[in-house]
């Protein structure tokens, strides 16, 4: 008579679970109040789950920033919708914004230092990758087309990330100039990168 293997308790659904929870609560009151044994009790599962797929506090903290990341990568891809213009250019601005407003606890994981002292990992690097890439093809795209003027791509990619992380963290903390239009703010950015005419 052979031996039955035990029934895996800790399935792919109870992590998915768990880290729906975990950022939910994150995304609610911020890093500061994720709880291991809050998140499981929201998952309906123990604490060995939490430890047995994520490792530690730490590993479910970092597959939060993951998903964040991930989540602000499928806004970004969505805005670019594949065209080749400064006017995409403009709405990944608006769309970087906009899920930086929504979203500000896990804009503020992804950007602050709420992590100090979380490694970072090949897959947080990676995912952190994944989320500018949008802009990337769009700068790419918009200098191959002639509309922005020659220049490195990583530049271009800086000055525009730049502005709309600046324009993220004022709006967030209440500073953003009063009366001040950001889409034109960030248009004129763009502006300074357009080929002349």
């Amino acid at each position: 008579m052979g031996i039955m293997a035990r029934p895996r308790s800790h399935t792919d659904d109870v992590r998915t679970r768990l880290l729906d929870e975990a950022v939910r609560m994150v995304a609610a009151n911020g890093i500061g109040a994720l709880s291991v044994r809050q998140v499981a009790h929201a998952a309906d599962t123990s604490t060995a789950a939490v430890y047995s797929l994520f490792g530690n506090k730490e590993g479910l903290s970092r597959a939060i920033l993951v998903r964040a990341f991930d989540s602000f990568a499928h806004a970004q891809r969505s805005a670019a919708a594949g065209a080749a213009d400064p006017a995409t250019l403009t709405g990944l601005g608006i769309a970087y914004v906009g899920w930086a407003l929504e979203n500000p606890r896990l804009y503020e994981l992804m950007f602050g230092d709420a992590l100090v002292g979380v490694e970072r990992t090949e897959e947080t690097r990676a995912a952190a990758k994944r989320a500018i890439t949008p802009l990337r093809e769009g700068v790419q795209a918009a200098i191959g087309a002639g509309l922005l003027r020659a220049a490195d791509t990583d530049t271009v990619v800086a000055s525009l990330w730049a502005q709309v992380h600046g324009m993220a963290t004022l709006l967030l903390s209440g500073n953003y100039p009063e009366g001040a239009d950001p889409v034109a703010a960030a248009t004129a950015v763009i502006d300074g990168w357009r080929t002349p005419a």
